[in-house]
Formats: structure tokens, C-alpha cells, sequence
């Protein structure tokens, strides 16, 4: 991957960060979990086709949170990759004076 593309990564992996430490979303994301549980209950057992929307109301809301926390972890590994390249670029003089440091 390019380094124009792992930047691109870490950026969304900051834009996920605070959008997953937003308190709003925190309570959002929790209503909306709370809400379809609450509505499959209530849901007769007979409505097959209600209790499978109502199913993937709840899946969808898990797999926002989870996509998010997956742009987290791969924004991480393109930073470490940033900075791994970034290294590896490094002149020797620069690298031997920083290890003298």
C-alpha cells in the first residue's frame, strides 16, 4: 500500500475514533439496540417476516459500531506501516545520530 493510502487510513481511523468516543452516538447506537430488542419482543411469533426485519434492524446497528472500530484497528496498522517506512527511509548518518541521541 502507498504511503498516500495508508495516510488516507489513519485519517479515518482518527475521524473513527472520535465519532465512536462521541457520547451522542454512544447513546444513539444504544437506543436504536434497545428499540428493535424491544420491538422483537413485542413482535407476535407468528409475523416471520417482521421478527427478520427486526433482526436485521439490530444487526445493522451492531455492524455500524463494528465498522467503525475496524477503520480504527486499520488506520493503526497504517500508521505503524507510516512510520515503519519512514524509518526504513531514514540515511544512515541521520539513523546513527539519532541512536547516539
Amino acid at each position: 500500500m502507498s504511503r498516500g493510502e495508508n495516510q488516507i487510513l489513519s485519517d479515518f481511523a482518527q475521524q473513527a475514533q472520535l465519532v465512536l468516543d462521541n457520547p451522542a452516538f454512544k447513546e444513539a447506537l444504544r437506543l436504536m439496540s434497545e428499540d428493535a430488542m424491544a420491538q422483537m419482543k413485542r413482535c407476535p411469533i407468528r409475523d416471520k417476516e417482521g421478527l427478520l426485519l427486526l433482526a436485521q434492524a439490530a444487526r445493522i446497528t451492531d455492524k455500524v459500531a463494528e465498522t467503525l472500530r475496524g477503520m480504527l484497528e486499520a488506520g493503526k496498522m497504517a500508521r505503524a506501516q507510516i512510520d515503519i517506512d519512514a524509518a526504513r527511509s531514514e540515511s544512515g548518518i541521520r539513523r546513527a545520530f539519532r541512536k547516539v541521541l
